[in-house]
């Protein structure tokens, strides 16, 4: 059907259609051009694309994990990226510090202005999969390796100040006459494969010798365990031998004690009386010892009299000093504390009764 066979009508209302399709078609073109445009920015401020970036380089041992397009971080951000891993000339000195790789990396505005000439390179041990990380340490005392002014490239720190810090190597140059960027010393850690190499052989070569404990440790066992057997056998007879000689005691105690018995035969009579009379002796409730602790119950009671009547002369006498007063009061106190420490010890109480006659 030809649009001219339309009425007016539906002429009108298709025309709205197509105007409304069309205002459809251009608004999504213009959202697709803006979110076109915003990734393109994201990626290009994510990768510094349109950011000053300076250049650095370092030398290694080993390229394990090592990739050109890896990130650089720096304080835990992504501050560039390595480009470029090749190796070294072959010359004694490379050969000598063990600097076999070449690794150059570039680092974005504004995280240059961190790299001083105190900063160096920490090369990680890397991951399971062998990626490792290469990471710029900030730099605290020294000189900034980079200097930037507005309308003006940036400009770095002379690589010959790296090498040979003198005051005539102080200069900072151009891009273009130090291409290469400022040499920075690296901290380098062996990559993770070579690490767990390492342990595998280190638990390789120490089986035998745990091998060789743990059959020590079997046959100690084995030993401890025969050693507990024949204890166990013996025990019994110990506990045998031990009641034997309780029985043997015991039909010895008799022989001993009785009169005429092995007893006597060990101790004679004389050498008994002796020691009974010697013991006798020393009991502080009668004989010489008995008589001894009451002389000298009564010489301290004269002693107590006597510093007593002292006291009274001093108290009464106002031109002694106040400090012979006092000694004197302790001097009464210690006699009197010696008596009733003598009356209390159990050795002495005997020495201190008094006979009370017997009321009939």
């Amino acid at each position: 059907m030809a649009l001219q066979d339309l009425t007016p009508q539906l002429r009108t209302r298709l025309g709205r259609v197509e105007r409304l399709v069309g205002l459809f078609l251009l608004v999504t073109l213009v959202v697709l051009l803006v979110a076109v445009a915003y990734y393109i920015r994201h990626t290009a401020k994510q990768r510094g694309w349109f950011t000053v970036k300076v250049p650095y380089w370092t030398m290694v041992a080993d390229a394990t994990g090592l990739r050109v397009g890896s990130p650089v971080v720096m304080m835990g951000f992504s501050v560039g990226e390595i480009t470029k891993v090749e190796p070294t000339d072959l010359t004694e000195w490379h050969r000598e510090n063990n600097y076999n790789v070449f690794v150059g990396f570039e680092m974005r505005h504004p995280y240059h202005g961190y790299v001083w000439t105190d900063s160096r390179v920490k090369l990680g041990a890397g991951d399971f999969l062998g990626a490792r990380s290469l990471e710029v340490v900030r730099g605290s005392t020294g000189n900034v390796t980079v200097v930037t002014k507005d309308g003006q490239p940036a400009r770095v720190l002379s690589d010959k100040y790296a090498w040979k810090p003198v005051e005539t190597n102080f200069s900072y140059v151009t891009l273009k006459e130090e291409p290469k960027g400022y040499y920075l010393v690296a901290d380098q850690e062996k990559p993770l494969p070579v690490r767990l190499t390492e342990i595998a052989n280190q638990v390789n070569d120490a089986l035998p010798g745990v091998l060789s404990m743990t059959n020590q440790v079997n046959i100690a066992l084995g030993n401890l365990t025969n050693i507990t057997a024949q204890l166990a056998a013996t025990i019994p007879k110990i506990d045998g031998a031990i009641a034997d000689a309780r029985s043997l005691i015991g039909d010895l105690r008799p022989a001993l004690q009785k009169p005429g018995g092995l007893g006597e035969l060990l101790v004679p009579t004389n050498l008994n009386t002796q020691l009974t009379l010697t013991l006798s002796n020393l009991n502080p409730g009668s004989g010489p010892l008995a008589t001894t602790l009451s002389n000298v119950n009564q010489r301290l009671f004269d002693i107590g009299i006597t510093l007593t009547n002292v006291n009274q002369q001093l108290g009464q006498n106002t031109n002694l000093v106040a400090d012979a007063n006092q000694l004197t009061r302790d001097v009464g106190s210690l006699a009197s504390s010696v008596e009733t420490l003598l009356r209390k010890h159990w050795l002495f109480r005997s020495a201190f009764k008094t006979n009370v006659a017997k009321k009939k």
